[in-house]
């Protein structure tokens, strides 16, 4: 039932894909279907008049008429084809480009889970674009193809069963092994891509490496290069070794029925002579009839039955389409739902509903990432009021980076509960996401205007120039924005027409300025917003800290403990759990944890750094 079901559906999808001269041109397809039929006729009266011309000169006329005949369904049928290629391969232009829409808005609607490549997401998602999404939306196609051939072999074949059953049977015989074959090495083929599927994404993922601007200043700085060639590689030639056996056996067996198919050949001249021989009444038209309807019922027959393999084998490759684009979306269906109505109007502005202060409450928090046996929060549970500022501190894989991706909702919890105001943050997460304003560790850099580049986080707001500019100058942002010929609309980044690219530190603050430019946010969640920073860049940021933040609620990880003078509370993480909270004041006096790791950077800046304390951290 699934399979019928994918089958309408792959059926709407092409249809959908297509454009009306497109649908045109596949509609074309069935008189085009008679053509071979016509041919073979014309050219077999055109056969038999020439060559009653010796006799009889006054059908020279005729001759040239079917000749002509001859000559114009020739070009009709070249004609048509031409036409339905071309426009199979708009079909196929668009269709890739529906695909990747497609795949874009999965990822950025799915659980975040996937996004961390849970149960090898990534590979199928590579099998999918590779194979799948094209022969989903080309199934119509193949389908009035389909329709099609069976036309041409119906009327060809009628041609050669007046001629003689036996030939009909014969050509229809020696096509059939081509098509079991066909079946054969198809689903043989889909059980290879799929079980090898990790093989492909990973030599892809080595390939690609180089391809990348961050990754190839480490390779060329380390002349990576041998390396990554043999490991490209090692993969490359073991994935090529399995299709050389695969392809090697299917290679024979074709062989095999391509003896059958071409062999038959004889079967048939040797059927016409004796036709023609007993009732010579038939002449050499009748040869050439069979000889040219030969060639085609083969042909289409075997063309019928491979496509019929196609259609069969190809739902497997439709159903694995349509079964991803059918994964579980991040929000819920209920909240979809609710999303749905408000967006059509039903619940007046709560499309843009948002929270207008920010009570955070993690209650007995537990979250292992997938496949991960280890728990990255360990029953975390901790307060936070709407308008503090707090810092989160602590050794890498101490669990702060986790702490706020689960306070975006990018993971599902395994216990506990997480409330704003008192309401659990998953029952709506399109208003949590529109109520929080972001700068991650590894942040953004768009190829577009400095202008887009800020404002793309509130597309809604409107702003003049100047505001854009006083909050750029805040940040420091407005250095890197003044320095550029054509201000807020210059075009940066490594694709720009100039090659126009900024530093880390520039982009850094770039960031900063897009995160606070989101004005409905009642949240600001800070992730090492300072790590490309120069020491007077950071003592910028710092020192506006307060007035950047204003009353929003805001949460601030840092490796640097000077950021201790700007925050209201510290949370120290150490293996999953909050095992310190209290002011810089606080903290030090319990000469704890925290106290021990800012001494040991106060060492360092201080030029006397103690290596046994530093070795820890």
């Amino acid at each position: 039932m699934n399979k019928l079901k994918y089958f309408f559906r792959s059926m709407n999808l092409s249809i959908g894909m297509k454009s009306v001269p497109s649908r045109i041109a596949a509609a074309l397809g069935f008189p085009t279907a008679f053509l071979p039929m016509l041919i073979s006729l014309k050219l077999a009266a055109f056969t038999d008049t020439a060559r009653q011309l010796s006799g009889n000169p006054s059908l020279l006329n005729a001759a040239f008429a079917a000749f002509a005949w001859v000559v114009l369904l020739y070009l009709a049928q070249m004609f048509l084809q031409l036409i339905q290629e071309y426009y199979a391969k708009e079909d196929a232009a668009r269709i890739k480009r529906y695909v990747k829409e497609e795949t874009l808005k999965l990822l950025c609607e799915i659980p975040y889970k996937y996004i961390e490549n849970y149960g090898g997401f990534y590979e199928r998602l590579n099998f999918i674009k590779t194979y799948g999404g094209d022969k989903a939306a080309g199934s119509i196609s193949l389908l009035l193809g389909w329709l099609a051939k069976t036309i041409s072999f119906v009327s060809v074949a009628a041609i050669l069963f007046t001629v003689n059953p036996w030939l009909v049977a014969a050509l229809i015989g020696t096509s059939v092994p081509a098509a079991v074959l066909s079946l054969l090495q198809k689903d043989e083929t889909y059980r290879r891509r799929t079980k090898w599927m990790k093989e492909g994404t990973l030599t892809i993922h080595y390939s690609d490496l180089c391809r990348m601007n961050a990754p190839m200043k480490e390779i060329r700085f380390f002349g990576l290069y041998p390396y990554i060639k043999e490991r490209w590689r090692e993969l490359a030639d073991g994935y090529i070794d399995k299709r050389k056996k695969v392809i090697g056996r299917h290679v024979w067996y074709n062989s095999i029925a391509d003896v059958f198919r071409n062999g038959v050949y004889f079967v048939v001249i040797w059927v016409t002579v004796w036709e023609v021989f007993h009732d010579p009444a038939k002449g050499l038209g009748t040869f050439m009839l069979v000889l040219s309807s030969a060639e085609q019922l083969q042909s289409v027959t075997t063309a019928l039955l491979v496509d019929a393999v196609s259609i069969f084998t190809d739902m497997k490759y439709v159903e694995d389409f349509f079964r991803l684009l059918e994964m579980e979306r991040e929000s819920g269906e209920e909240a979809e739902k609710r999303q749905d109505r408000a967006e059509e109007g039903a619940e007046g502005d709560a499309a843009e509903e948002v929270y207008r202060k920010a009570d955070i409450a993690f209650e007995n928090v537990t979250f292992s990432y997938p496949d991960n046996v280890n728990r990255a929060l360990d029953h975390v549970t901790v307060q936070i009021r709407q308008g503090e500022k707090i810092a989160i501190v602590g050794a890498n894989g101490s669990g702060k980076s986790t702490f706020v991706s689960l306070l975006c909702g990018f993971y599902q919890l395994e216990e506990g509960c997480i409330r704003i105001n008192g309401e659990d943050i998953g029952s709506n997460l399109k208003k949590l996401r529109r109520s929080v304003s972001a700068i991650f560790q590894r942040f953004c850099q768009y190829q577009d205007t400095l202008r887009n580049n800020i404002t793309i986080s509130s597309p809604g707001r409107s702003l003049e120039d100047d505001g854009i500019l006083r909050l750029a100058g805040s940040t420091g942002a407005d250095e890197a924005i003044n320095g550029q010929g054509n201000a807020l609309n210059e075009m940066v980044g490594i694709f720009s027409d100039t090659g126009n690219n900024l530093s880390g530190g520039q982009w850094q603050k770039i960031a900063i300025t897009r995160a606070l430019y989101r004005d409905n946010a009642c949240i600001y969640i800070l992730d090492e917003p300072t790590a490309a920073l120069d020491p007077i860049g950071e003592a910028n940021i710092y020192r506006n800290f307060r007035q950047l933040t204003g009353d929003k609620t805001t949460i601030l990880i840092s490796h640097r403990l000077g950021v201790a003078s700007v925050v209201d509370r510290i949370l120290v993480f150490d293996k999953g759990r909050v095992v310190e909270d209290g002011s810089h004041e606080e903290l030090m006096a319990r000469n704890g944890l925290y106290a021990e790791m800012y001494r040991a950077q106060a060492r360092w800046y201080a030029q006397v750094p103690d290596k046994n304390v530093l070795s820890s951290y």
